[in-house]
C-alpha cells in the first residue's frame, strides 16, 4: 500500500483522495514510522510542485502553487510535519549577543550588527599561531591561524590565564 502511494506521490500529477486519506489519518497516530512517511510523502510532493509540476487536488480541483500547497501542509498537519517539511527551507535571521561582566559572571547582551570583535590580538607567535585575548573575559587563547581554532592558553602550573591590557601582561587566573 505505501509503495502505490509513494509512487502515486512522486509521478501522478493528481494529488488523490486515497493519498490524502492517508497522510490525514497519519496524524492519528503516535508512531514516528507514520510520521516520518507523512514527511517523505509531503516533502515529495512539495519538491515536484517546486520545480513547477501541476498537481491537482481530486476532491476539489486546485492545482497547488508551492504557497498554496504551504498553507495545505500548515492547515491540515502538525507543527513538527510542518517544520520537517518546510522548516529547513527558510534561513533564519542569526541573533547575536556579547558578554558582559557582572557580579555573578557574564551576562549575554543583543548587539545590533553582530560584528563587534569577541577577541583581540596580543602578539603573534610564529606564522601560525597568534595570542589572542576574548574582550569580555581577557581570557588568553591561542589561536591557529590557518585553522581559526582556538585553544585555551594554560600557564606552566596548567592555570588560565587572562591578559592584563593595562600592565601589558599575562597573568594566571
Amino acid at each position: 500500500m505505501e509503495n502505490i502511494l509513494f509512487q502515486t506521490a512522486k509521478n501522478s500529477n493528481v494529488f488523490t483522495s486515497e493519498l490524502k486519506s492517508y497522510l490525514m489519518e497519519s496524524m492519528d497516530y503516535t508512531s514516528i514510522s507514520f510520521i516520518n512517511t507523512a514527511v517523505e510523502l509531503l516533502t515529495m510532493l512539495k519538491i515536484r510542485i517546486d520545480r513547477g509540476d501541476r498537481i491537482a487536488d481530486e476532491e476539489n480541483g486546485e492545482i497547488y502553487t508551492g504557497k498554496s500547497f504551504e498553507r495545505f501542509v500548515k492547515n491540515n498537519f502538525s507543527d513538527y510535519i510542518y517544520r520537517q517539511v518546510y522548516g529547513n527551507q527558510k534561513k533564519e535571521e542569526k541573533i547575536y549577543f556579547k558578554l558582559q561582566e557582572c557580579e555573578d559572571g557574564y551576562n549575554l547582551l543583543l548587539t545590533e550588527d553582530g560584528k563587534q570583535p569577541v577577541y583581540a590580538w596580543i602578539s603573534s607567535l610564529s606564522e601560525r599561531f597568534s595570542l589572542v585575548y576574548m574582550r569580555a573575559t581577557g581570557i588568553v587563547y591561542v589561536k591557529n591561524i590557518k585553522t581559526g581554532n582556538y585553544t585555551p592558553f594554560l600557564s606552566r602550573n596548567g592555570k588560565y590565564c587572562r591578559y592584563d591590557l593595562e600592565l601589558g601582561k599575562i597573568l594566571e587566573v
